[in-house]
């Protein structure tokens, strides 16, 4: 029988194909989901609209139960509780998340449900299959094992054995102050920063070691309305560091209001179950005009508030002990000298596009790509040779200046924070190309290094 479960405080409906172990749920996909309803408005079940990457096989646990069906022709996976075709189908705005165990087979799937449907009348078909929210199935991140120190085997030396160690995921609007935090957090730069909106691309992690705990923060690209499918990259990657973290710290400007973003933000962190710290950043700031701290505490239920400088350091140490203590025991995941999980040649490349960012100002917008095609460790130098991609001719002129003399301040600076990053003297070899509409053209992305192929 298809078993469901509701958390009202969440506003999210799990369905279950499968009894459920700890640990079980390795993976989570994100689709497009909808609500099938009865004549009279009451929920019957839920519709999944997947595409050519989902395989029978991985739908092996859902079609052994005989409400599921699969429509080939449209990708449909019907999930009906009823015989009864369904008299309406709600498109939801908000994705559902797919859990698949380690051989990819769907194991069920949780989906926002809009508040509208959450009373015990739209609800009540669904009740003989309802399981309360403790028993059987708890939500996907209660099903992680978590080790304490009374779980150490006769004869092992805990405390080397086992410290807090977890994902943590830094998440907002763009421009909060995320890479930041981050940099200020490790004390040394890993990060870019721009003073424009969705600098950061892709996931970023840094790793924090301390005596009591290893701390993966994940710097995510600011969620934001997409524009092009590399912004749509961009967002989908956010929500994923989100549903595989262990602690969430949502980021706020505290000097300004909340926005609409704010609180589409905010709502989808309430549907996961993991720790939710909300950072009041900016406190550095003079305030100007009246508190927004009830307006940020008003858009979801926090485990704790914490007002910081990302700037300054202020408030960063009760942060950390606060993370710390939310973590799950287990081993080291990083070299304790590694504080970044990108390579050398990816680092150098977010430098040059941070000085493109920087000195550019608005005559070019994020129609810049960077990528590494030379490196060379010489007798006295590194020589690297990077090509800075743009998307129009005209942005090709702005970057490269007159007489090059754009260019030559772009790679002076970058070289600067290059060579104390590597420790010796660096040779920045910079080009320029055109690559017309890059950033919504799947084969650019991909040779630009965002590999579209893992974004499901």
């Amino acid at each position: 029988m298809i078993q469901f479960s509701h958390d009202p405080e969440a506003g999210t409906l799990y369905c279950y194909f499968t009894d459920l172990e700890p640990g079980q749920a390795t993976d989570e996909w994100e689709y497009p989901a909808s609500l099938l309803l009865d004549g009279t408005g009451q929920l019957i079940g839920l519709r999944l609209d997947l595409d050519d990457e989902i395989t029978l096989d991985q739908l092996e646990l859902a079609q052994a139960h005989d409400g599921v069906q699969l429509d080939m022709r449209y990708g449909y996976l019907y999930i009906n509780i009823t015989d009864e075709t369904p008299a309406e189908v709600i498109a939801l705005d908000e994705p559902a998340l797919l859990d698949l165990d380690a051989e990819e087979r769907i194991l069920g799937a949780d989906i926002a449900v809009p508040e509208e449907f959450r009373t015990p009348e739209r609800l009540e078909r669904l009740t003989p299959n309802m399981l309360a929210l403790d028993e059987e199935h708890p939500p996907v991140a209660d099903r992680r094992a978590v080790i304490g120190p009374a779980d150490v085997p006769e004869g092992v030396d805990r405390p080397e054995v086992l410290m807090r160690v977890g994902f943590v995921a830094l998440v907002g609007k763009p421009n909060v102050g995320k890479s930041t935090l981050l940099n200020t957090l490790l004390g040394q730069k890993v990060a870019i920063v721009s003073q424009r909106p969705q600098t950061t691309r892709v996931p970023l992690r840094g790793i924090l070691h301390r005596e009591d705990a290893q701390i993966i923060f994940v710097d995510t690209p600011g969620i934001h309305e997409p524009l092009h499918k590399l912004g749509q990259f961009m967002v989908d990657l956010a929500r994923r560091a989100i549903s595989d973290a262990d602690v969430v710290c949502m980021m706020v400007d505290i000097s300004t209001p909340p926005s609409r973003l704010d609180e589409r933000i905010a709502a989808q962190l309430q549907r996961g179950r993991v720790p939710r710290l909300l950072l009041l950043n900016k406190v550095d700031l003079p305030p100007q005009g009246e508190s927004h701290l009830e307006a940020y505490r008003a858009l979801g239920t926090w485990d704790m508030e914490l007002a910081i400088s990302a700037q300054t350091g202020a408030g960063l140490p009760a942060l950390l002990d606060e993370i710390v203590a939310r973590l799950p025991y287990g081993e080291q995941l990083y070299a304790i000298d590694q504080v970044a999980d990108q390579t050398e040649q990816q680092l150098v490349a977010e430098l040059v596009r941070e000085k493109v960012l920087r000195f550019t100002q608005q005559e070019v917008p994020h129609a810049v790509a960077v990528e590494v095609e030379e490196w060379e460790e010489r007798e006295q130098t590194t020589y690297i040779r990077l090509s800075i991609n743009v998307e129009k001719e005209s942005q090709k002129g702005i970057v490269i200046g007159a007489g090059g003399a754009m260019l030559k301040r772009i790679g002076s600076a970058a070289r600067t924070e290059v060579e104390r990053m590597l420790g010796r003297p660096a040779f920045l070899d910079l080009w320029v190309k055109t690559r017309p509409n890059w950033r919504n053209d799947l084969a650019s992305l991909g040779w630009l290094g965002y590999r579209m192929k893992d974004w499901k």
